[in-house]
C-alpha cells in the first residue's frame, strides 16, 4: 500500500516524514509526490494504528496531519 500527502506553504516544502505509530517509515521524502510505502500488513498488531505525514518548509518549520486505522 502506497501512502501519499501533498504539502504547501509560502517558503517552499522542502521534505514530508511519514510516520507510523511514531516511528519514522524511511527517510524523509525532499521531491514531491511525497509518497511512501507501508510495511507489510504482517509487521502490524490487532488494534488502532496512527499513519502521520509532518511537512517540513525551508524556515525550518513543521506541520503534521494524521490518520488513525
Amino acid at each position: 500500500v502506497t501512502a501519499s500527502a501533498s504539502a504547501s506553504d509560502n517558503v517552499g516544502v522542502v521534505g514530508v516524514q511519514f510516520l507510523l505509530d511514531g516511528t519514522n517509515l524511511g527517510a524523509e521524502d525532499t521531491a514531491a509526490p511525497y509518497e511512501t510505502v507501508l510495511p507489510s500488513t504482517s509487521v502490524y498488531t490487532t488494534g488502532m494504528h496512527v499513519l502521520r505525514a509532518r511537512a517540513r518548509d525551508a524556515a525550518g518549520r513543521r506541520l503534521s496531519a494524521s490518520a488513525t486505522r
